[in-house]
């Protein structure tokens, strides 16, 4: 099967007398190639301990369990050249995205290191061409490339950081709360270019045709040909509690709570038709619903 999976993930965290907490109760999750997925839900309940896992960027405990698999296979634990593969076909970007920017190192090559360090290019020349043209595709000023973090702004930082990761032609892109804190002009221009990642012509299928809402590692990845001048386009994973601010990316919905996946549901079905009391409560707290985003 092509696509990650999460298979029977059970996580917890240690609570106040050394006893565990559950914090993922037997979560299944599969994202499929060229398609966008929500992953949203309230403080707390669990996503980011998800989204962690997927990444195999946990340590579970003795009493967790749980597998992630790539295109079918399963994904063991191990040291960089080992996950060399996984990491170049699955990418992440932070919440606070600025603070995994290098302190010392230009925009330029915060963009540079990763193609040469996950094997997609050798050739410094090369992995620099390929870095100037991601960064002129998320229209990242030229006179930003030499700056170091602390004299760009955060929105900025936040674009270097997806183009860090799309400039390794993942398979999957993973984001943690990407509007989170942001001011509505950045939150704006952010969810703009996540929108303008856009799948594959032929990947939407017709199953997802709903009413319309109310307005308001196996194997190495391919890296893009260098020259080529266009946005790689993964399938995203957008985590966020904010269900208007994942609407228009996002063609399907999973609504986490308490640890597990309580609904599992085209966008434009959840605006307007949610299912379970805690679906329905993310819906409800959005004063105008947004438009979802179109097949």
């Amino acid at each position: 099967m092509s696509g990650l999976e999460a298979r029977g993930l059970k996580r917890s965290h240690p609570g106040p007398g050394g006893e565990r907490r559950a914090v993922l109760r037997g979560v299944d999750l599969s994202l499929e190639p060229g398609k966008n997925v929500a992953l949203i839900g309230r403080s707390g309940c669990g996503k980011t301990t998800l989204l962690r896992a997927l990444l195999l960027l946990d340590s579970p405990g003795p009493a967790d369990a749980g597998e992630i698999l790539l295109d079918g296979r399963p994904v063991r634990r191990g040291g960089a050249r080992a996950l060399r593969a996984f990491r170049r076909a699955v990418q992440y970007v932070p919440q606070d995205a600025a603070a995994t920017l290098h302190p010392r190192r230009s925009v330029l090559t915060q963009v540079t290191t990763p193609l040469r360090t996950l094997g997609v290019t050798r050739d410094r020349e090369e992995a620099v061409s390929r870095a100037r043209q991601m960064l002129e595709s998320l229209e990242i000023r030229r006179e930003n490339w030499e700056s170091r973090p602390h004299e760009i702004s955060g929105g900025q930082a936040q674009r270097v950081s997806i183009a860090r990761a799309l400039a390794l032609s993942p398979r999957y892109l993973l984001l943690d709360e990407p509007v989170s804190g942001l001011d509505p002009a950045l939150r704006r221009q952010t969810l703009d270019l996540l929108a303008a990642i856009e799948a594959e012509p032929d990947a939407a299928t017709s199953d997802e045709q709903e009413p319309s809402a109310k307005s308001g590692v196996s194997g190495e990845p391919e890296p893009a040909p260098a020259g080529s001048g266009a946005v790689p386009a993964p399938a995203l994973l957008v985590v966020s509690h904010d269900l208007a601010a994942v609407a228009r990316v996002c063609r399907r919905a999973l609504v986490m709570d308490e640890g597990v996946v309580v609904e599992d549901a085209p966008m434009r079905r959840l605006l307007t038709e949610p299912t379970h009391p805690a679906a329905r409560a993310l819906r409800d707290a959005v004063p105008t619903l947004p438009t979802a985003a179109t097949d």
